[in-house]
């Protein structure tokens, strides 16, 4: 029998995993080590970098700026993360029902947003919500709501709602195609027998449904966590972080501070505590919510 390539020692195969561990090393392990390395630095990146140490990061913490950036952010996640997952799961169990045409056309019209660039949806959703000749504005005053017509990304206590709103939108077709997927993988008899026993459509949802969706919960959890912290070009092309901060998130900070004011070690600094973040939310979510999908299997 002809021997495989692959059927060598243990050792010898090590040698295929080196390539793609040079490419993760030279563009996701090399670039973390360098942010980090900056944040201990002050540089303004055009004279030698000055060693401060952990100065960057006792700024940081002592800095209202970011603090404010943190909350917007934690807020964001209720429109980046919720919403779409509650709209997502709800919006599958609806469209699990209908018949296999209808289904395919409406999953696919829904899943349209998440296809597209977001800082080509915040331009358009810019223009959407514009005081003066905004659709949103002009159908208000056209029905007699003329009052209710408010300039919404200039307004201090609407405009991050308004901005998640386009979060939600652009995420809950992505959700929704997720949970079906999830719904496919379960066995139709458990279903079938929850109707023999005269089990109810919301009986049917909350007791068996939603339990064996729970890998799929975490998987949605996982990258739309991700995904607000990580959130730039959305809010960038729609506000830039203002009024006066109302949606400044740490991101659109880090660029202020890197780009506009030439600290690239303290936006650095943001760099390195926006991924720790990320790792400790994440692994939270993944440690509580990969038990609960254990203890289903």
């Amino acid at each position: 029998m002809k021997r495989s390539a692959l059927d060598g020692s243990q050792h010898t195969n090590v040698i295929y995993l080196v390539p793609g561990l040079l490419l993760y090393a030279a563009f996701v392990f090399g670039p973390i080590v360098a942010a980090l390395g900056l944040s201990l630095t002050s540089w303004d990146g055009l004279t030698m970098p000055k060693w401060v140490g952990l100065g960057n990061y006792a700024a940081l913490f002592s800095d209202s700026r970011f603090y404010i950036a943190l909350r917007n952010n934690a807020e964001l996640m209720i429109f980046y993360c919720v919403l779409p997952l509650v709209i997502g799961i709800t919006l599958a169990a609806c469209v699990w029902n209908l018949k296999q045409r209808e289904q395919l056309a409406l999953r696919t019209f829904l899943f349209l947003p998440y296809i597209m660039p977001t800082a080509v949806l915040g331009i358009i959703w810019a223009w959407l919500y514009n005081p003066a000749f905004g659709p949103f504005n002009q159908f208000l005053r056209a029905v007699g709501l003329g009052r209710f017509a408010l300039p919404w990304l200039g307004d201090f206590n609407f405009v991050l709602p308004a901005v998640g709103i386009v979060a939600t939108w652009y995420f809950f077709g992505f959700c929704m195609v997720i949970f079906l997927t999830g719904i496919q993988r379960i066995d139709p008899s458990l279903f079938d027998a929850a109707k023999v026993d005269g089990a109810s459509a919301r009986k049917t949802f909350f007791w068996i449904t939603l339990p064996l969706l729970m890998p799929e919960i975490r998987v949605v959890l996982l990258l739309t966590v991700i995904a607000s912290i990580k959130s730039f070009d959305l809010i960038f092309t729609m506000t830039r972080g203002g009024p006066a901060n109302a949606t400044l998130v740490p991101n659109i900070y880090m660029y202020q501070l890197g780009f506009e004011l030439n600290r690239f070690g303290a936006a650095a600094a943001i760099a390195i505590v926006g991924a720790l973040l990320t790792f400790v939310i994440n692994f939270a979510i993944h440690r509580l919510l990969g038990s609960k999908s254990k203890g289903l299997a």
